[in-house]
């Protein structure tokens, strides 16, 4: 009677509704499989007869040949084949991630564990410690389907999803993964489904997952602040006063988030069993910090606390690692773990702090123990699954294995490695194994296990890891004819190997081989750039640091050596570009600074320069590049045009206040002086020139404030050509000025002019442009002389 009542859904409600994973509304009737996914009873949608009939029927052909026809056929409704792959994936959650955990198998696709892990290999290795793989690949081939996406268009995000898990189970980042993933998003963009508010913001946030793995910054920050912006949620850090200590007497400025949201939050349901914090316990600091007065509550769901973890995340990919970064972090985790009623948000945001707590010797026994406790939570049956899967896509929750090792890692900072090194020996973590027995002094036992485990299971990661221990390059050989020639790992191993002996030229094929086979290995690509550096192959560095730089858009080092590159490819301009990019990078480096001021001097972008040269004084305090403003100082006497076709005196006022900076930090600088004359000259006021007179005054006597500059010949030629200028700026001011200060002029430029040709003179020598010069000084001495004659007529 009560269905009768009940309003039927329409099929794209349906969809919206497997997306969320709850339904918010009761009154409405539900295909009996929806029911049973929306109660995480995965194993009864998966428990189709005619679906596991026909397929034991077909047991010679591939799943995915078997899938296509079926389909095709209709063996099956549509909608249980949509409602199977959503089924199967989210079992495969279950048995990778939430737990609860399950042993039993569905028997009808268990027979093909092999063949999944065979296509989900990608020519490399999934993770040993992954479970029941053919759920996931069974699931990836039904949201495939061509049928299927035309019938349910949420089949590519659920397609997005489960590539998101493949990439996961993976022990490399795939190129082939992120290139079909990022093309569904566009489809995904344009879906009906995104009109839904709550869909468009749960996409937003699990899109900046994905870029989170590949550590996508800026893809990341795209759409975490899309998040933000359909969910209408404000997040501001603020301060106040507070205690942080038992015995703490005086209040002290303490961070918190203040959250803000202008619509109501996002319909959510309550887990009522979520993991708990475990306490600090310590002697000193408190549970949490008390504040002075008590902060203001806004109730917040499920989504608005992905979006307050997608931004800690973010935080975290885009600042250095250290302790202010750390404590900016702490108020986001701070309002997700006392307020998340969502069970994966609250495993996840407890999990970031446990890795936040590994360097923090009051907190790392906390951290151990708290770990451990999650992987307990995840193995009991406590919590129903089908709330453990709420918001999980937008959680960023990791797989059980990787908060085992985490508990390990943390186990190490301890001082624990033997009880480490158990975890890493039953998760098959080699890498981890091998540095527990150096750490040990068990060196010999590393190369023992690896081939222990060879003899078991030879595997490509065992092959190379032998090589490594061994530094033996025939263990790589094998590694890479076990794959079929197909394993970047394999090449990437064999390529380090080399570079660490610094045989660059044997390293440079197999690092090269190993980004073609998978183009998204950024220690790879930087490495490839460095070797190609080392042996002058000036296009293959440019390739491979602009590859680098388009996966690491934060390494300095890595632009400037980019730069270097282009320039000696003679492509100042590409430099100039990738140089802009490394200061964005690195604002605090002067070098930096200095080689984007070089090439922009070359390249003729002079208001670059100036600003350049400020921001190296900002960094260094005092510092003196001749060449760089000599070159300035030409460019706006002469006029000449920059890069913009711009003439180069409308930046005379900027380099005046530049050689007003340089001149006040390097006060005894001939060159300086000079040129800061030379400069304050074409302003041609009255003022100015007796200003240009007095920075020339100041050039002169630090050109021979040296007492052995008449005895070289190029600081005799720079003093004599000093000369010149001084005197000529002397008569152009002596021409409007008042009689008594006129003599005065002339007089201070005779005395000057005379000790310097006397100087010269003495020194008798042979150099065709000194003589010039000086014949040169000396007709300048007579007309100053002259001038100075006719003063003392007109008195």
């Amino acid at each position: 009677m009560d269905n009768l009542n009940k309003t039927t859904m329409t099929p794209e409600d349906i969809e919206i509704l497997l997306l969320k994973n709850f339904i918010s509304n009761e009154d409405y009737e539900l295909p009996v499989n929806v029911k049973y996914i929306l109660n995480g009873r995965y194993k009864d949608v998966m428990h189709n007869e005619l679906l596991s009939t026909f397929i034991k029927s077909c047991n010679d052909n591939e799943l995915h040949k078997l899938v296509h026809k079926g389909i095709e056929k209709e063996i099956v409704t549509y909608n249980s084949w949509f409602c199977v792959g959503v089924s199967s994936l989210l079992y495969f959650i279950q048995c990778n991630w939430t737990g609860p955990q399950i042993d039993e198998d569905v028997e009808w696709l268990k027979s093909q564990e092999d063949d999944a892990l065979r296509h989900l290999a990608l020519h490399d290795e999934c993770n040993s410690n992954v479970k029941k793989p053919e759920h996931l690949y069974f699931s990836k081939i039904i949201f495939s389907n061509e049928i299927i996406e035309k019938s349910y268009k949420s089949s590519i995000w659920w397609l997005f999803r489960a590539n998101l898990l493949h990439q996961y189970i993976l022990n490399e980042s795939s190129g082939v993964i992120f290139n079909e993933t990022e093309q569904l998003f566009d489809r995904i963009n344009k879906l009906s489904l995104l009109e839904d508010q709550y869909c468009k913001t749960l996409f937003y946030i699990e899109v900046a997952q994905f870029y989170f793995y590949y550590r996508r910054v800026e893809n990341s920050k795209k759409y975490v602040q899309s998040a933000h912006a359909a969910a209408q949620l404000h997040l501001n850090l603020e301060g106040a006063l507070g205690k942080r200590t038992k015995y703490q007497q005086e209040e002290k400025p303490q961070l918190y988030l203040k959250v803000g949201a202008v619509q109501s939050q996002f319909p959510f349901r309550c887990c009522e069993n979520v993991p708990k914090s475990l306490d600090l316990n310590d002697d000193v600091r408190l549970e949490h910090i008390e504040y002075s007065k008590s902060m203001e509550h806004i109730e917040i769901g499920g989504m608005e606390e992905a979006i307050i973890l997608s931004n800690l995340v973010q935080m975290q990919l885009s600042q250095p690692k250290d302790k202010l970064t750390d404590e900016e972090i702490k108020p986001y985790l701070i309002v997700v773990i006392d307020s998340t009623k969502n069970w994966s948000l609250k495993v996840m945001s407890l999990y970031h702090r446990c890795t936040l707590e590994l360097a923090d010797k009051r907190a790392v026994e906390r951290s151990m123990l708290q770990l451990e406790y999650l992987i307990q939570e995840i193995k009991s049956s406590e919590v129903p699954v089908a709330y453990r899967i709420d918001m999980f896509f937008a959680s960023g929750l990791k797989p059980i294995w990787v908060l085992e090792q985490t508990w390990a890692h943390v186990m190490i900072s301890l001082g624990l490695i033997k009880a480490a090194l158990d975890v890493f020996l039953k998760l098959e973590l080699w890498e981890d194994v091998i540095n527990c027995y150096n750490m040990l002094e068990l060196k010999h036992k590393a190369a023992e296990i690896i081939r222990q485990e060879i003899s078991k299971k030879p595997t490509v990661h065992l092959w190379c890891l032998l090589g490594d221990a061994t530094q033996d390059s025939n263990h790589y050989e094998t590694a890479w004819k076990l794959s079929n020639e197909r394993s970047s790992r394999a090449q990437r191993h064999w390529g380090m190997f080399y570079f660490a002996k610094r045989d660059y030229t044997k390293a440079i094929p197999h690092l090269k081989l190993s980004v073609e086979l998978n183009n998204i290995q950024e220690n790879v690509w930087i490495r490839l750039g460095y070797a190609a550096l080392q042996i002058e192959d000036w296009k293959l560095a440019a390739t491979a640091y602009r590859r680098y730089c388009a996966l690491e858009q934060s390494t300095f080092e890595a632009w400037n050596n980019l730069a270097k590159a282009y320039i000696k490819l003679g492509d100042k301009e590409r430099a100039w570009k990738s140089l802009h990019d490394a200061v964005k990078c690195s604002y605090n480096h002067w070098q930096v600074w200095d080689n984007l001021m070089v090439v922009s001097i070359d390249l003729g972008h002079f208001s670059e320069v100036i600003r350049c040269y400020h921001r190296i004084l900002d960094l260094k305090k005092d510092h003196l590049d001749f060449q760089v403003l000599d070159i300035l100082t030409r460019a706006i006497l002469n006029n000449v045009n920059d890069s913009d076709g711009n003439p180069a005196q409308r930046l005379l006022s900027k380099a005046l206040e530049l050689f007003g900076r340089i001149s006040s930090l390097i006060l005894n600088n001939s060159d300086v002086w000079r040129m800061y004359g030379q400069l304050t000259a074409l302003k041609k006021t009255d003022i100015d020139q007796e200003k240009a007179a007095q920075y020339l005054q100041q050039a002169h006597r630090a050109a021979i404030s040296d007492t052995k500059w008449f005895q070289q010949e190029e600081s005799i030629e720079n003093v004599l050509q000093l000369c010149c200028l001084l005197t000529e700026m002397y008569l152009e001011c002596a021409v409007n000025c008042d009689l008594k200060k006129k003599r005065t002029l002339l007089a201070s430029a005779k005395l000057s002019l005379q000790g310097v040709i006397r100087k010269v003179k003495d020194q008798e020598l042979d150099n065709d442009q000194i003589l010039s010069l000086l014949r040169k000084v000396e007709e300048h001495l007579s007309t100053v002389v002259n001038a100075l004659e006719q003063t003392k007529l007109t008195m």
